[in-house]
């Protein structure tokens, strides 16, 4: 799982840029992509902590994978199309969360989220092992037609 993430972040940045600045812009970029994992539990009744793994991509595709399985390593089909308005309520929402320093290779915690965020060409990664990022992954679960 490490490895998935470490190649993500890797693959995702140019040589020699460093991830020291964790300020993200206030509009949405171009290239803005996210990537949550939550570490839940797999029968949870509230789906921000139901174990899952949602990507949206620059082209504004969503895509979902809850329960068994859901992990970092995880691909899920395209679930569905998003509006600029969605991307954009999903990116105020993102941007709006205070994610401290970013992760550099360490270990996945056994409950909360890990947080992948591109923009502006960089990419970053965070876990968030408090309930702070629940918001962000009810959204997201509601644009993938996920209920509780």
């Amino acid at each position: 799982m490490l490895a998935v993430v470490a190649f993500w972040l890797g693959g995702c940045t140019s040589a020699g840029q460093q991830m020291t600045d964790q300020t993200l812009p206030e509009r949405r970029p171009t290239d803005f992509t996210l990537g949550v994992v939550v570490f839940g539990d797999e029968a949870a009744g509230d789906v921000s902590s139901l174990s899952a793994r949602y990507i949206v991509d620059a082209a504004g595709n969503l895509r979902a994978s809850v329960g068994a399985g859901s992990d970092a390593g995880t691909y899920p089909k395209i679930t569905r199309r998003l509006s600029s308005e969605q991307l954009d309520q999903i990116w105020s929402m993102v941007e709006g969360l205070e994610l401290g320093d970013p992760i550099a290779g360490e270990a996945m915690p056994e409950d909360g989220y890990l947080i992948e965020i591109r923009s502006g060409q960089r990419s970053r990664a965070w876990v968030v092992e408090d309930d702070s990022a629940g918001a962000v992954v009810g959204l997201l679960a509601e644009l993938a037609w996920i209920r509780e």
